[in-house]
């Protein structure tokens, strides 16, 4: 069900659980009255409130925002995940060939580059880089068995999981996000570069807070970031991006786990200290770290404590046209908008969203959260705007 809404899942998990509208909200500690404007698909839960509903009914958070089946889809993006998912399977014992005639390890790098500089800046990353992955862990697996593990290898294959882990992550694949996270780190611990094996770390940590697992996620990054601070004294851009990476992905897990307080002492404290480092405009690893990403994080963590006032005033402060990733900018798109569906003020919201749109159009195909948002919108929106929102949702594909 990976295009059903956020409010049909909750209300078809409920009745699967035999659970009333009361007793869930109350077990959820919600007013029963939100919860049916979240059934409704007239509200937007918070992740926060998401997890809780989550608890409660026994599922992953991840089952609530339509994470997709494993089976091939319909579409144009089912095909090119099911080739992921055959890519993920070569094996020497599987006897599985290379696709085309094996790459240099140096050709394998500049392909390996090419489509992280796609995710990052193209408008149309979830076709372009799609369309590129499968060959390339294929490949990258290949040259570590040729190669005979040596470290170059080793490296090319951690840096390619490293990025696959987040395309999958946004497609709703966690499954595939989880094993390709551990392959990264597996790989990179071959190689005993500390800043690969912490690039490496960062994307694991990242894997495990969005399945549901932020206590792991928190002592990972906590780990990680140990590893690194004898480094410290003398660190370069780098080590400080990969150190500040890892506090941002403690943040959110301590935000996960509900401790607010600690996530803000964490991004106040050591990840603005490291971002201060590094400057803005770098990319090292995919962390694309630097004060205007530690600025969306504080956006995100005030956001879902509830604090709406301060996260737009902290949105008001934060440059996005100094950070060269596109799915940093849209970030906080998607955070304002957020922001102000909580406030009822739709008109915002689909201001926003279309400024999102404009910046990178795929997310609004893929991208399970952003399109409960419009959803949303199309039941809300007043008639002065309502014909705008509803030709938003045909060229997304939300009406009949």
């Amino acid at each position: 069900m990976p295009d059903m809404p956020i409010g049909a899942l909750v209300r078809l998990y409920r009745i699967e659980r035999r659970r009333s509208v009361v007793s869930l909200a109350t077990h959820a500690g919600i007013t029963t009255r939100y919860l049916e404007m979240i059934e409704a698909d007239s509200a937007t839960p918070s992740v926060p409130v998401l997890r809780r509903l989550a608890k409660v009914l026994g599922v992953r958070t991840a089952a609530l925002l339509g994470e997709a089946p494993s089976e091939d889809q319909e579409g144009p993006i089912g095909p090119r995940l099911a080739e992921v998912e055959r890519a993920l399977c070569t094996y020497r014992s599987l006897a599985l060939s290379a696709i085309g005639e094996l790459p240099t390890l140096e050709e394998l790098a500049a392909q390996i580059r090419a489509a992280r500089q796609s995710w990052f800046t193209s408008p149309t990353k979830y076709s372009d880089v799609l369309r590129m992955l499968p060959t390339l862990i294929v490949h990258s697996e290949l040259a570590v068995q040729e190669s005979g593990r040596s470290r170059q290898a080793c490296r090319q294959a951690s840096d390619i999981y490293q990025m696959a882990w987040e395309v999958l992550k946004f497609l709703g694949r966690l499954d595939l996000s989880r094993l390709v996270s551990d392959r990264a780190m597996r790989y990179a611990e071959e190689t005993e570069d500390p800043l690969l094996i912490a690039a490496a770390t960062w994307s694991l940590g990242h894997a495990l807070w969005a399945d549901d697992m932020p206590g792991a996620a928190l002592d990972v990054a906590m780990k990680g970031s140990e590893a690194l601070e004898p480094l410290l004294p003398e660190g370069t851009p780098e080590v400080f991006s990969l150190y500040g990476g890892m506090q941002l992905v403690a943040t959110i897990a301590a935000l996960r786990i509900g401790d607010p307080w600690r996530a803000r002492e964490l991004l106040r404290g050591p990840a603005r200290h490291a971002a201060d480092r590094v400057g803005d405009g770098h990319n090292y690893h995919g962390t694309v770290f630097g004060p205007t990403n530690v600025g969306i994080h504080a956006v995100y963590v005030e956001q879902n404590c509830g604090e709406i006032a301060a996260a737009l005033r902290l949105a008001d402060e934060v440059d996005i046209t100094l950070t060269p990733s596109m799915e940093r900018k849209t970030r906080l798109l998607y955070h304002v908008a957020e922001c102000y569906e909580c406030r009822g003020n739709d008109t915002a919201v689909f201001v926003h969203l279309l400024k999102a749109e404009r910046l990178c159009p795929e997310d609004f195909q893929h991208r399970q959260d952003v399109r409960s948002m419009v959803r949303t919108l199309v039941k809300r929106a007043k008639p002065s705007y309502a014909a705008e929102v509803r030709e938003l949702a045909g060229r997304i594909g939300l009406l009949e």
